[in-house]
């Protein structure tokens, strides 16, 4: 899984078409058979993988995981050997007795196990897997983001808003409220705004590309600027708190790679939310020495890739 690669060479324009926006084609070495072998269930056992601060929402949400192991047969002809590769799909159960709580553990449940067993239909070409992110905020509203993601593809995000004291749903009006924002369709130019700046894709400006040098804009800066469009950023689209209180949204943005659009998750500050340094993400994590080492075993070549702006923060 090299999730957090394919995202970082994303944002920063070096990442290719073919890496990002399509999946790759099976190659002569190896076979596409893959056996599927489902673990048991953990059930109120926290997963190693899981994060393991404190997070106040764990009162209403239980870690619940599916492990999965990949084995990938390799062709005879090519005298390659199996090759074995292992996935867990962390989710959500809350811990809440209302009809809107149960509604969220069905879906998310089945979306799940529909995955579980596209896995074994498909032949599981690409790893993939779930996650979430659980945010309980002082006016008792639970945020959660359930997260789905593929070695090769970028993230699908589907954000539940529900009161921890009467298992109702929560609006927009009231997240935007409690957040102290007036106009969510401002607010959230706002924060993608400063996303686009913050991630140095481009520079933007009253919500329109600042060309470098004098260049013109090209139709890749135009499709950045159509990111800003009401068809995104809405009062309909998906919102919702931090621990601190703070909106965070979800919404389709150009990345420059390939002048594609693709959901992404920031806060109103601009910053990515979907990434495994937040303390509060649960799921599958990359081991460091996966991230950073080449093929071989030893630390790879990074001078090509520019650093991560949110590291230097």
């Amino acid at each position: 899984m090299k999730k957090i690669l394919a995202t970082l060479l994303c944002i920063t324009t070096v990442m290719s078409l073919a890496a990002c926006n399509k999946k790759t084609e099976p190659t002569g070495e190896t076979t596409a058979i893959v056996t599927f072998e489902s673990f048991p269930k953990v059930s109120g056992e926290a997963s190693a993988t899981a994060a393991t601060v404190a997070n106040p929402a764990s009162e209403f949400v239980k870690d619940k995981v599916e492990k999965v192991k990949l084995a990938f047969e390799a062709d005879p002809e090519d005298g390659g050997e199996e090759e074995e590769e292992e996935t867990e799909f962390h989710y959500p159960e809350l811990q809440i007795k209302s009809a809107y709580a149960d509604e969220i553990n069905k879906e998310v449940s089945g979306a799940v196990q529909k995955y579980l067993k596209d896995l074994e239909k498909e032949d599981a070409e690409h790893f993939f897997a779930t996650a979430y992110i659980p945010y309980l905020s002082k006016d008792n509203i639970l945020s959660i983001v359930f997260i789905s993601y593929e070695e090769t593809d970028m993230n699908i995000y589907k954000v539940y808003n529900i009161d921890v004291k009467t298992g109702e749903k929560v609006d927009n009006a009231r997240i935007a409220k409690a957040a102290g924002v007036t106009d969510i369709r401002k607010a959230a130019m706002d924060a993608l705004q400063n996303w686009y700046n913050n991630m140095a894709i481009v520079k933007v400006k009253d919500y329109k590309v600042v060309p470098e040098d004098g260049a013109k804009i090209d139709e890749q800066m135009k499709d950045v600027e159509k990111s800003f469009s009401e068809k995104y950023l809405n009062d309909k689209m998906q919102i919702g708190l931090t621990g601190e209180g703070k909106i965070f949204f979800v919404s389709q943005v150009c990345t420059m790679a390939g002048a594609e659009f693709y959901d992404w998750l920031y806060d109103a500050g601009g910053s990515t939310l979907d990434d495994e340094d937040n303390p509060y993400w649960v799921g599958m994590r990359i081991p460091e020495e996966e991230d950073d080492e080449g093929e071989d075993g030893e630390e790879g070549d990074d001078e090509d890739l520019p650093d991560d702006p949110d590291d230097e923060a």
